[in-house]
C-alpha cells in the first residue's frame, strides 16, 4: 500500500536565543507522522508550524498561548491543537488533538522527516548482515533488487525467500509504515535463518512492468531469486525455502510445486481453496466485519456472485464490460429503492461499482486469481508445509483455507497447520479487526508467530 507524499520545504531558524539554528520535532500518532517546525531569528516573529503527509497538513501555522507552564497551539481552522510544556526538551510529549479526539504523542528532535517507526523495527547494532542486491533474472532479463540477510556467525546458512501479498510492494513489505518483512527477516536472523526480500516489479531496484504482470509472471520471479540465491557463498544450497503471504502464498504454492530446489514452505494466510471460492468468503467476511445487517449481506453476495461468475467465464475485456453492465442491471430491476441505496446503489451508484470491478477485472492478475486451483499444485508439493492464519482474517478466512491444505497436501511428508486467536490478516493482535484497524496498531508481527516460524524451519533443517 502506497501513502501519498507531500513535498516539505522547510527554512529553519533558531529557538529563544536570537541566532539562526534549527528546531524540528516529530512525534506519530498511530501511523500518522507529525512534524513541529519551529522559526524565529532577530526581525520575525516567532512561528510554530506542524506538517503531517498522513494527515495531509504541509506547514499548517499555529496560534500560540501560555497557560500556566503549558504552551497551547492551536490552528482552529483546521481544528488541530497540541498542549506541551513551555520549554521543550529533545524528547517531549505532548496532547495532541485533532478531529477524532485527544492523544499523547511523544516528540523527539530529528533534522528531517524521517520515515514512520515502531517498536519491532530493527534499531541499533544487529547481530546479523543485511545486503542490497541486484541480480539479472535468466529468464525475463529483469533486473531484481532485494536485501539479503546472513546471520554473523561464518558459516552457511538455510534461506527462505520472502514472498509479498497483494499489489506492488517493496521488498520491505511496507504497509502504513510497518515493514512487515524487515521485522521477519529480523527474527529469523536471530534463529539462525537467511532470508531474502525482493522489491516487486516497477518498483525500488526491479524493473519489469507490474501492471500488466500476474501469477505466474510473479512466480517466474520467484524462480529467477532461488536460481540467483543457490550460489550465494553463506547460503546452504541444500535447504532452501519459500514464506508467502497471501497472495504470496498462491506464488508459493505454485513454486514448491514446480522447482524442486525449494526445499520447504510456510504460507502465511495463503490462498489455499478455489480463485472463486477466496472472492466468495472474502467479500462475505470484509461485509461482515463492518457489521453490514445479515440481509443486507445476503443480497450483496447474490450480485458479487454473479459478478465473479461473468469474470470467470469470461476472459476477453472487449465484451467483459458490457456483460457485467448486464448482469447488474438485470440484478437491480426488481429490487426496491430502499434496498439499492442501503446497498449504495441509488443515483448512478451502480455505475461506479462496474467501473471499479471491471477495471480490476480486466487485469492479467485478477484473471489468474480467479481461476486459480489448488488441486493443480497442491497435491504435487513433496516437502515439509508449514500452513498459519490468523482466526480474526477477514481476507483470507481460517478455516476454510486451512482445511483445503490439509486435504491437497497429500504428498509432503511434514504438514504442520495452526490458527492464531484474535490476529488479523498481518498477524497484529486486533481489536475491531476491520481493515482500518491495521495502520492504527502498533504492532507489526506477533512474535509468536515468528517464533512459530523460525522453530519450524530450523527442525525441518536438523
Amino acid at each position: 500500500m502506497t501513502l501519498g507524499r507531500i513535498v516539505i520545504m522547510l527554512f529553519l531558524f533558531g529557538l529563544g536565543t536570537g541566532l539562526w539554528g534549527q528546531q524540528l520535532w516529530q512525534g506519530q500518532h498511530q501511523a500518522k507522522r507529525l512534524l513541529l517546525e519551529h522559526s524565529q531569528n532577530t526581525s520575525v516573529t516567532d512561528s510554530i508550524f506542524i506538517s503531517s503527509p498522513e494527515y495531509f497538513y504541509n506547514r499548517i501555522p499555529l496560534e500560540q498561548r501560555r497557560e500556566q507552564d503549558s504552551l497551547i497551539l492551536k490552528n482552529d481552522q483546521f481544528g488541530v491543537g497540541l498542549k506541551l510544556a513551555e520549554n521543550p526538551d529533545s524528547t517531549f510529549t505532548a496532547r495532541f488533538t485533532n478531529y477524532k479526539g485527544t492523544f499523547p504523542v511523544v516528540f523527539h528532535r530529528v533534522n528531517k522527516l524521517e520515515p514512520q517507526s515502531y517498536p519491532q523495527h530493527p534499531k541499533g547494532a544487529l547481530p546479523y548482515v543485511s545486503t542490497d542486491l541486484v541480480f539479472t533474472g535468466k529468464q525475463t532479463g529483469i533486473e531484481y533488487g532485494g536485501t539479503l540477510v546472513i546471520p554473523d556467525n561464518n558459516k552457511k546458512y538455510p534461506l527462505a525467500l520472502l514472498l509479498n501479498g497483494t499489489g506492488q510492494q517493496d521488498r520491505n513489505y511496507t504497509y502504513s509504515g510497518h515493514q512487515f518483512f524487515t521485522v521477519l527477516a529480523d527474527a529469523l536472523a536471530r534463529n539462525g535463518i537467511a532470508s531474502f526480500r525482493m522489491d516487486d516489479r516497477g518498483i525500488g531496484s526491479t524493473t519489469g512492468d507490474f501492471e500488466t504482470s500476474g501469477i505466474s509472471d510473479f512466480t517466474v520471479d520467484a524462480w529467477e531469486a532461488i536460481e540467483y540465491l543457490k550460489n550465494c557463498p553463506d547460503v546452504d544450497s541444500r535447504f532452501l525455502g519459500v514464506i508467502g503471504h497471501s497472495e504470496g502464498g498462491v506464488v508459493a504454492s505454485r513454486l514448491t510445486a514446480q522447482d524442486k530446489d525449494v526445499k520447504f514452505m510456510v504460507s502465511l494466510s495463503g490462498v489455499g481453496v478455489s480463485g472463486l471460492k477466496i472472492l466468495d468468503l472474502q467479500n462475505t467476511a470484509v461485509l461482515k466485519a463492518y457489521k453490514m445487517p445479515d440481509s443486507l449481506v445476503n443480497l450483496q453476495m447474490r450480485l458479487y456472485r454473479r459478478l465473479f461468475k461473468t469474470v470467470y467465464q469470461n476472459q476477453e475485456p472487449d465484451s467483459l464490460k458490457s456483460e457485467l453492465q448486464d448482469r447488474v442491471t438485470k440484478w437491480m430491476q426488481d429490487k426496491s429503492p430502499e434496498i439499492l441505496k442501503a446497498l449504495q446503489l441509488a443515483d448512478g451508484r451502480d455505475q461506479t461499482l462496474i467501473y471499479r470491478f471491471y477495471s480490476s477485472a480486466k487485469t492479467k492478475l485478477y484473471k489468474e486469481m480467479i481461476l486459480y486451483d489448488p488441486k493443480k499444485y497442491l497435491p504435487k508439493i513433496e516437502v515439509p508445509v508449514l500452513v498459519l492464519n490468523g482466526d480474526a482474517d477477514i481476507f483470507v478466512p481460517a478455516s476454510e483455507n486451512v482445511e483445503s491444505f490439509k486435504k491437497n497436501l497429500v504428498n509432503a511428508p511434514v504438514v504442520t497447520t495452526k490458527i492464531y486467536p484474535n490476529l488479523n490478516h498481518m498477524y497484529q493482535h486486533c481489536t475491531t479487526c476491520t481493515s482500518a484497524e491495521i495502520s492504527t496498531l502498533d504492532e507489526v508481527f506477533a512474535p509468536e508467530v515468528m517464533q512459530d516460524i523460525a522453530t519450524w524451519i530450523l527442525e525441518q533443517y536438523e
